[in-house]
């Protein structure tokens, strides 16, 4: 079902216009590559020996060999080209096929700057620095659409909660903990995004992702936050709330509002730390239940 662009937010309507460049870029790059893949690698080479000095890529010998890894990448562009062509006509039903697009730009670049390094062809270089930056772009606009309206992603949902849980456990400082009002916090979340800009929705939402991640680079460990125990979590965000790198702090603070501030909005947590919210709300109803205990007192005396 082709999803109309008055449905979609902005994000998505940005990543949908992006796919259906993406078709058209790929199914050029599959013609080209079919028609004329095999003039690529002389081409860089040629290109290589007269601007720098890198070595040059070996070609092979025969026209079979070559053929054999060009219909496997005519394969790989006309398979980008359906996936493109299927997240356009519905960015929301077919969204999870931009997985295996990204999976295939990351393993590509990731395997060209590899060899690069290990051979240092300037074709495996080219093939780097064409792959790289489309990931990125892909992903980025990607990222902005995957909440679709909700503002927030199934993922970032996950770590606000563990967050949470590591804060305000149950039966920590009071009974009453952060999974006991995991939804109506989240509800909060939203609206605290939704009076934000994007700018500001994205840094949130950025720092969330780098706290699941931050375990990895600040422990060295194989973990993320969210596979952590939650003595461990409450650890972790003691140590990262003090790191001696500014940024560090600031993601973790910023992650820290958007879990605190939601759970004390809860009329719930606030009468388990003794604050009556009802009480608060109206005034005039304490100052008249005060009025007609002064008139008791002084009728009885």
């Amino acid at each position: 079902m082709n999803t109309g662009d008055a449905v979609l937010t902005q994000g998505e309507r940005g990543f949908r216009l992006w796919m259906r460049i993406s078709f058209w870029m790929y199914l050029f790059g599959a013609v080209f590559f079919f028609v004329a893949g095999k003039y690529i690698p002389p081409l860089i080479n040629a290109i290589s020996a007269r601007i720098c000095s890198l070595p040059l890529y070996p070609l092979p010998f025969e026209a079979r060999e070559g053929a054999f890894w060009l219909v496997l990448s005519v394969s790989m562009m006309a398979m980008l080209t359906w996936i493109c062509r299927a997240v356009y006509m519905d960015v929301r039903g077919n969204g999870r096929l931009v997985a295996l697009l990204l999976l295939s730009k990351l393993c590509s670049t990731a395997l060209y700057f590899v060899l690069f390094v290990k051979y240092h062809y300037l074709a495996y270089l080219v093939g780097a620095l064409t792959d790289g930056p489309i990931f990125v772009f892909t992903w980025g606009l990607w990222f902005l659409a995957s909440p679709q309206d909700k503002l927030l992603n199934r993922k970032e949902e996950e770590i606000l909660a563990a967050v949470g849980d590591a804060l305000m456990p149950r039966d920590g400082a009071f009974p009453l903990g952060y999974l006991d009002l995991q939804q109506a916090c989240l509800a909060e979340v939203r609206r605290m995004l939704a009076a934000q800009g994007p700018l500001e929705r994205v840094a949130v939402r950025l720092s969330l992702r780098w706290v699941n991640l931050a375990p990895v680079f600040v422990t060295l460990r194989p973990a993320r936050f969210c596979g952590m125990l939650p003595a461990e979590r409450s650890a972790f965000l003691r140590r990262a709330e003090g790191h001696w790198f500014l940024p560090v702090r600031l993601m973790v603070r910023l992650v820290k509002a958007h879990v605190i501030m939601p759970f004390f909005n809860q009329p719930e947590a606030m009468r388990a730390i003794g604050y009556n919210p009802e009480a608060h709300a109206n005034p005039g109803c304490i100052a008249s239940e005060g009025s007609a205990e002064a008139t008791g007192a002084t009728q009885g005396g």
